[in-house]
């Protein structure tokens, strides 16, 4: 049950995190594993369950990281994650180049700036659950949400996607 209730958040952190559907999917399974022997230890008192769960997976990812030298998510697997399938052709192709343009900038932020912006932008999680899974303070994460958007803004403007 938990599985099935948190295995979209697992994935969409591990995806974002280490940039490849196939270690994505590795972490899933070994993140499932952490959760299910942590499970005794999990306290409501110190965070929600949703921020536990990110939190682990964070980790793990971190960690995965540090393991190997990361490359940048490869265009070719990214591209089928990234079309639209509503739009015109046209349509479509701007909005791929856009997404691989910002998928691009992400993967050459900091790490830290990175973690604050996906589980910002794209878990949608609240200031202070951020905070909670990253075992900083809140006003930590806003100035590296604000640094990191600062970065990607620079980023994006250089190579023309924002004018």
């Amino acid at each position: 049950m938990l599985f099935q209730q948190y295995k979209d958040m697992v994935y969409k952190i591990a995806y974002f995190m280490l940039g490849d559907a196939e270690e994505a999917e590795d972490a899933l399974q070994e993140v499932f594993l952490r959760l299910y022997k942590a499970l005794p230890n999990f306290d409501s008192q110190k965070a929600a369950f949703t921020t536990w769960v990110s939190r682990i997976t964070m980790n793990y990812c971190l960690s995965q990281r540090r393991k190997r030298n990361f490359s940048a998510l490869s265009l070719e697997k990214a591209s089928p994650l990234l079309i639209d399938k509503n739009s015109s052709p046209q349509g479509q192709l701007e909005l791929e180049e856009e997404e691989r343009a910002i998928h691009q900038a992400l993967q050459r932020l900091d790490k830290k700036l990175r973690a604050v912006v996906i589980m910002r932008y794209y878990l949608e999680l609240p200031y202070a659950e951020i905070a909670q899974a990253l075992n900083i303070p809140v006003g930590t994460v806003k100035s590296r949400l604000n640094l990191a958007l600062k970065a990607l803004r620079r980023e994006l403007e250089t190579r023309g996607v924002l004018r």
